[in-house]
């Protein structure tokens, strides 16, 4: 047989018959043959398989396994992986054992269709469909298989996120049953700021300039399976390390709870022990009496207590949130600040978390209108009845 063009392999004689390669990715792609024209049907085969993406060499990992390798050298952070690896677990189960180059997008396409027949949320779908892709994406880099079967398939439908919001009057209620209680100023940087829960559970002193009346918010407390209790440091190249000017009420407010954590301080004497990180000492702005961090599910405890104390049914931290969002957009506050206040990637972010509060916002507008335009519009009230 002579020698095919440079990257297109080749077959030659051997004592049992042919042999031959294709390459992929700059390696061989061995097969054998009988007889000369089988190896050239086989050849040209091989060559259609590499070129439409379904050509892989060496041994091709399971999706399980390709899933843990990834995870184990992918950068993201610890809570993050810890994340994956329950969707890895727990949804992505039924595709273990499939070898990459034998992932279909069927395969695909029924895992979502099972999932979503179990009530499982578009975005828990969404999620899978987003880890086997971005996976499969350095699969591809790494030559264990041609083609990214998930770029080419229908990602599952995300759906519109369900916030939520309290009222004016509730909102007022929680302000009321917040003064006085040791952990006011955490609730109030959390329904007037958008403050998340992990951020205003690890705030520390050095990060509150009492003299320019700021607050740099640049890290969370979280709890990760198998660690426990961890600081995580926000990225400084993103938008969620963030400075946010406070207002008068909330310094002083800050002021206190320092002044009430020095006396809780010389009150415990010895059994003041404060939390250390990997040996770094903690100067945590909300602490329960001993020292140690308002960890996740004692805030959650918290707050609970405040709803109970005013008078509200029980709901999420985030709902907090969500009500910060929706009084700075009914107070007028543009989409960019709230962005930046927010720690939030971009204001079409923003836009899209919250359009709930817009929706709100626009209905006002109208409203508005209507008043300004009352002396004119008479008139036309009255056609509008007489058309009825």
């Amino acid at each position: 047989m002579s020698r095919a063009a440079k990257g297109e392999g080749t077959a030659f004689k051997t004592d049992s018959g042919w042999r031959g390669y294709v390459t992929v990715n700059g390696k061989r792609k061995y097969f054998s043959a009988k007889t000369k024209a089988e190896a050239a049907q086989l050849r040209r085969h091989l060559l259609s398989r590499r070129d439409q993406g379904e050509l892989s060499v060496g041994k091709v990992p399971t999706l399980k396994e390709w899933l843990d390798h990834w995870l184990s050298i992918s950068e993201h952070r610890e809570s993050t992986k810890v994340g994956y690896r329950n969707y890895v677990e727990n949804y992505i189960e039924p595709l273990h054992g499939v070898p990459l180059d034998k992932l279909g997008l069927e395969h695909l396409e029924r895992l979502y269709a099972d999932m979503e027949s179990r009530g499982l949320s578009g975005s828990t779908r969404h999620q899978v469909h987003s880890i086997i892709r971005v996976a499969l994406k350095h699969a591809v880099w790494r030559g264990h298989v041609g083609r990214n079967v998930a770029a080419l398939v229908k990602p599952p439908s995300v759906g519109k996120p369900r916030t939520e919001a309290l009222s004016e009057a509730d909102l007022d209620a929680c302000f009321r049953a917040a003064i006085g209680n040791r952990y006011e100023a955490r609730w109030f940087l959390s329904l007037q700021y958008g403050l998340r829960p992990g951020e205003a559970t690890a705030l520390e002193w050095p990060d509150v300039d009492f003299e320019k009346g700021q607050l740099h918010v640049h890290q969370q407390l979280q709890n990760i399976p198998g660690k426990g209790l961890v600081r995580v440091a926000l990225p400084k190249t993103a938008k969620g390390d963030r400075l946010i000017d406070l207002p008068e009420y909330l310094i002083d407010m800050l002021a206190k709870r320092r002044a009430d954590q020095l006396r809780e301080m010389l009150e415990a004497g010895d059994e003041w022990a404060p939390w250390e990180d990997e040996g770094r000492p903690t100067a945590f702005v909300f602490t329960q009496r001993n020292g140690q961090p308002l960890r996740p599910g004692l805030d959650v405890t918290e707050w609970q207590r405040l709803l109970d104390r005013a008078g509200l049914p029980r709901q999420r931290r985030y709902v907090a949130r969500h009500t910060a969002a929706s009084v700075m957009v009914a107070n007028g506050t543009d989409i960019a600040t709230i962005a930046e206040v927010f720690g939030h990637a971009s204001p079409s972010f923003t836009l899209n978390t919250y359009t709930h509060a817009l929706a709100e916002r626009k209905k006002e507008l109208a409203k508005k209108m209507n008043r300004l335009a009352a002396p004119y519009a008479a008139p036309y009230e009255v056609i509008s009845r007489d058309s009825e």
